[in-house]
């Protein structure tokens, strides 16, 4: 893993307090997908006994937008779609997030949310405004040409 990757670990995992308080960990990042889990927790849950959909939209908001943040820049919600397949619940929820398009002003990127029987709870669609800062204290990132070619 590249130096960046370790500090957007730390900077989302240890420094995002709506996702320390909620549970939610990135477990995987690269420049192709981000995997992200939160656990259920009776606080979670709705009257139902349910994971409340807003959950779920937040774990992915914070998937889909580490997926974007990877490529160095700085990155706002702009839009999501974002639709709830089959009812959640369990111990856990993992989230994938594959970046469909990378424009020099607007991303987009792809979520798919699973409980723990991998079964496909969620899936969405968001879009970001990518702003032209990199991230506080940390020097851009090389650019991806110089990235792939980078010794391991």
């Amino acid at each position: 893993m590249d130096s960046y990757s370790e500090f957007l670990y730390d900077r989302v995992n240890l420094h995002s307090g709506f996702a320390v308080h909620n549970g939610m960990k990135i477990t995987h990042i690269s420049k192709d997908r981000v995997v992200g889990e939160m656990p259920i927790t009776p606080e979670s849950l709705n009257p139902l006994g349910l994971v409340h959909g807003g959950c779920l939209a937040a774990l992915a908001d914070s998937v889909a937008g580490t997926a974007v943040y990877v490529h160095g820049r700085v990155c706002v919600t702009l839009n999501c779609s974002f639709n709830y397949l089959r009812p959640a619940s369990g111990t856990l929820i993992r989230c994938v997030g594959t970046v469909q398009k990378l424009g020099s002003t607007i991303a987009v990127c792809d979520v798919v949310l699973t409980d723990d029987q991998d079964q496909a709870v969620a899936s969405g669609c968001f879009t970001f405004f990518r702003k032209e800062e990199y991230a506080p204290g940390f020097p851009p990132p090389a650019p991806e040409s110089e990235r792939a070619q980078a010794p391991v």
